[in-house]
């Protein structure tokens, strides 16, 4: 056993008390450097391990491992994630899920990481990975789907990612247009649906749902200028400890059940029963730069979103043309 995997051991079964490095030598038959040197290795990739002075090491809580082993043990999905994967770092889980696509990864296949370096957000904007801290993961999708109804993939995905976390969190998420999970005023959850067309069939030849969950400490992990504006699930429900293998289980399994309502579009109720936009006054900056106030009307059955200006004028804006926010009252 690697003394990482050791350490992590011995402090796990300490029960949450503090082991001295010592001891912990002694007891795993290496030096005193050997164990601090695996005790910052295990903080990197998320660990919760803290340390007193002439005191020693301890786990704060129950080590939450996302490995294929602990996420296997909670699945319930007939199809989605039946290929699966953990990797301790990657660029991107949606980078790596089109790999895996060109190298004929079959339908459902799911890629996650414990951190990503070049985790992606709408618009070419970073989403902030940090090892341990949050949920990262992609779903393959390879079934046929019509082009008009690509657009509604991430809002499908938004409302399974809302509904698992309400079940193991007893939180009331709201969705922001169009793909971000909000709770307390702040976005915990992001979605980026990436996708390749065929020009032969007009058909979604692929598509990959990539979500990532803020669980704990951002921030500690975030841009100071992202803490007014980010949060994660344990810091706004303080008693919270998320088991990030079972939180990946539950959104495949609401997943799994809503895909199918795409083109029918039954999930749009909830989606709209949980939208934080409809009713308020929101800024909207458009791809070409110009920004305006309107007031939001609705989200339509192709989940663009109605906006009426003060001038009365009525407009729909699609996802990929224009950004949201809210305006203060």
């Amino acid at each position: 056993m690697r003394v990482k995997d050791a350490v992590s051991a011995a402090l796990q079964n300490a029960d949450g008390q503090f082991r001295s490095g010592t001891s912990l030598a002694t007891e795993l038959g290496v030096s005193r450097n050997a164990v601090w040197k695996a005790v910052c290795e295990l903080r990197e990739e998320g660990f919760p391990i803290e340390t007193r002075k002439k005191i020693g090491y301890r786990m704060r809580h129950a080590a939450d491992q996302l490995t294929p082993e602990s996420v296997r043990t909670q699945i319930y999905t007939r199809v989605l994630g039946n290929t699966f994967e953990v990797l301790p770092q990657v660029g991107s889980t949606n980078d790596e899920c089109r790999r895996r696509y060109r190298e004929g990864a079959p339908h459902g296949t799911v890629i996650a990481a414990n951190a990503q370096s070049a985790g992606k957000g709408r618009q070419g904007h970073r989403f902030c990975s940090p090892p341990g801290a949050g949920l990262y993961f992609s779903v393959l999708l390879t079934e046929p789907l019509a082009i008009v109804d690509a657009p509604l993939l991430t809002a499908c995905a938004a409302v399974a990612a809302a509904r698992a976390i309400d079940a193991l969190c007893g939180t009331k998420i709201q969705i922001k247009w169009v793909n971000d999970l909000m709770l307390g005023g702040k976005k915990c959850c992001g979605i980026l649906t990436e996708g390749g067309v065929s020009l032969e069939s007009g058909m979604l030849e692929y598509a990959i749902i990539g979500i990532g969950i803020n669980v704990r400490d951002s921030r500690r992990h975030m841009p100071e200028e992202l803490h007014d504006i980010v949060t994660s699930l344990e810091e706004e429900v303080p008693s919270l400890i998320v088991d990030r293998a079972k939180l990946l289980a539950a959104v495949l399994y609401y997943l799994e059940q809503m895909l199918p309502t795409i083109s029918d579009r039954r999930f749009l109720h909830e989606y709209r029963s949980r939208s934080c936009l409809i009713g308020k006054l929101v800024r909207v900056t458009t791809h070409t730069g110009e920004i305006k106030k309107a007031v939001v009307e609705k989200i339509d059955d192709q989940c663009g979103l109605v906006i009426r200006d003060s001038f009365g004028n009525v407009e729909t804006l699609q996802s990929a043309a224009a950004s949201v926010k809210l305006v203060e009252s």
